[in-house]
């Protein structure tokens, strides 16, 4: 019997448990994080990834090494079930070595899951990697 579905949890529920920056906020998503069971996990999209990542770095300052540690972090919770996984710990790990965002490599990632070689694209620091093209 596949195991019963609790809820999926959006980027600021997230960002208020890492940041603890508001105490009321804080306070309710420590509960709700810290209550989930693995029998019931909570949900996490690519897209609220990324908008961790954005959030962390332009509103909080957070460097690239200390974005990519909450990413990580964020991935290795048991109580989370992270859409595409693979396809994010493989983005995570170019967004550590490269010089484009975390969000550039994850849409690299996922096409080339679904079988497309190339990323056509005019960011200049993804080009600067494998898999991304100019048109």
């Amino acid at each position: 019997m596949p195991a019963p579905k609790s809820f999926s949890l959006d980027t600021n529920i997230l960002v208020r448990y890492i940041i603890q920056d508001d105490k009321l906020q804080s306070t309710k998503a420590a509960s709700i994080i810290e209550n989930l069971k693995p029998e019931a996990p909570a949900f996490i999209s690519c897209i609220v990834l990324c908008e961790i990542n954005w959030v962390l770095k332009t509103a909080y300052k957070f460097s690239k090494a200390d974005c990519a540690e909450a990413l990580n972090r964020i991935m290795s919770v048991a109580v989370f079930d992270i859409e595409n996984l693979e396809a994010c710990l493989a983005a995570l790990q170019r967004f550590r070595a490269g010089q484009a965002d975390f969000s550039d490599y994850l849409i690299r990632q996922i096409a080339k899951g679904k079988g497309y070689d190339t990323v056509l694209t005019f960011d200049k620091k993804a080009l600067k990697s494998s898999g991304f093209a100019s048109p």
